[in-house]
């Protein structure tokens, strides 16, 4: 019902050409522009129009937010419509939050605009997990190192110094621990060569999780906001351009695919086979579309059907974002464990060995 307050004085275009810092970009940080979002939906919410509503956050002592407010408040002002403003407060999420701001402008609803800022919430969530996830192995990695080439050539060369059993030959891992122990330098550069290889296998490790749960967490966003678009009371969106925009949020690089169904749906297509669906377009969520596109099942029940579908692949591809980060630090402390026994139980027995080899 506020809608119409909202809208009224955004929409329309003014003759004056834009000033520089309505056309300059500006990105805001995730957590900011969450919380710009939520203003946003409150204004909405509340009968205020988005200009007078952003004039009002125009203030210093809330730093970029304030000045992102003020740099949207400008574009809209000299005519650019709400969404592709507030979308270019952030590429990574700008196709989200113009069609979420879309859909609030056309049917009064928010909610596509709280799940916008659930989206970047739980992302960047995501993201620091996975990140600080990878402290763990890393650390093990340092004290390892730290072991190997500043603890352990002090232990082999007091062993070999000592000379438990005499030996006429000098063996050559001495010799190696010997450099070590005298070069501090040389120690140092291993370390750091060897920690910076590490680094980069485990970030190239996370990055190949994070691509093999994109097609499950892609179902997942899809099928949450095609039920969003359905469930708003008396909205009539019209079918097909609300699998487009599931498909647009989705997978924004690539929705081409989901373009031919919703193709499909507006030449009057009805069944699986002439929809056309996606490869690997789980069988469940075709249902759910055949459903909806014949009318033959409640849309509040498909709605529903659909965040079912989404919970489950959001956890599928969660648990294979996070496998390599629960596996890898397991395995890595066992290595490392059973290696530095190895080489201690080595420098250990080594010259009795030696000695019983000479006397055979």
């Amino acid at each position: 019902r506020s809608l119409p307050r909202f809208g009224a004085n955004v929409m329309t275009s003014n003759p004056n050409p834009t000033p520089a810092s309505a056309t300059n970009s500006f990105e805001l940080n995730d957590e900011s522009l969450a919380l710009l979002l939520e203003e946003v939906s409150a204004m909405a919410a509340s009968g205020r129009s988005l200009v007078s509503g952003l004039a009002g956050l125009n203030d210093a002592a809330l730093g970029r937010l304030g000045r992102a407010a003020e740099f949207v408040r400008v574009r809209v002002k000299h005519g650019q419509s709400p969404s592709v403003a507030m979308a270019s407060l952030s590429l990574p999420y700008q196709t989200p939050i113009r069609i979420a701001m879309q859909i609030m402008a056309e049917t009064g609803s928010t909610a596509a605009i709280h799940e916008t800022v659930r989206l970047i919430r739980q992302r960047e969530d995501q993201q620091q997990r996975t990140w600080l996830s990878a402290i763990n192995p890393l650390l093990n990695v340092v004290v390892a190192s730290v072991v190997v080439f500043f603890v352990l050539p002090w232990i082999l060369v007091s062993i070999a110094e000592s000379q438990p059993i005499a030996s006429p030959f000098a063996p050559s891992v001495d010799q190696i621990v010997q450099t070590f122990v005298q070069n501090y330098l040389l120690a140092a550069l291993v370390v750091i060569v060897i920690l910076s290889c590490f680094a980069a296998w485990m970030q190239w490790g996370i990055r190949r999780s994070i691509r093999r749960a994109q097609p499950s967490r892609h179902l997942a966003t899809f099928c949450r906001w095609l039920a969003i678009q359905i469930e708003i009371p008396n909205a009539n969106i019209e079918t097909a351009r609300a699998i487009e925009s599931a498909a647009e949020v989705a997978v924004s690089d690539t929705p081409a695919l989901w373009r031919t169904v919703a193709t499909n749906v507006r030449a009057g297509a009805t069944s699986e086979q002439s929809l056309d669906f996606p490869p690997d377009t789980p069988a469940p969520i075709k249902e759910c579309v055949v459903d909806l596109v014949t009318g033959k099942r409640d849309a509040d029940l498909i709605a529903r059907d659909l965040r079912k579908l989404s919970e489950l692949h959001e956890e599928r591809a969660n648990r294979q974002q996070s496998w390599w980060l629960q596996n890898v630090p397991h395995w890595i402390a066992w290595i490392l464990m059973i290696a530095i026994i190895i080489v201690l139980l080595r420098a250990a027995i080594s010259p009795l060995l030696r000695a019983i080899g000479e006397f055979a």
